[in-house]
């Protein structure tokens, strides 16, 4: 079995720290075997959680989403305002 990793998009639907829905895009390296365990589900969850996300998190991988979902995510997310960095939130 290949060790190679792979890049995969998964699109989640969650909620922003001040309590707002949102959508994040977030890309994640996986194996074969940890893509057919849904380890790239974790991993996402993980990177959420840091960039301070807050549940609940719906995902979809690349392959399980509507064809239109990654395409209008990342048009959502390009036309979003900016936001200030985390530092700057104060």
């Amino acid at each position: 079995m290949s060790s190679a990793k792979y890049v995969r998009s998964v699109v989640t639907a969650c909620m922003t720290r001040q309590g707002t829905p949102t959508f994040v895009l977030t890309p994640v390296a996986v194996t074969e075997e940890e893509l057919g365990n849904g380890i790239q589900y974790d991993l996402v969850d993980s990177q959420l959680l840091i960039d301070g996300y807050e549940e609940p998190f719906v995902h979809f991988d690349e392959d399980e989403a509507p064809p239109f979902l990654l395409p209008g995510v990342r048009q959502y997310l390009a036309s979003a305002s900016p936001k200030p960095a985390l530092s700057e939130a104060s």
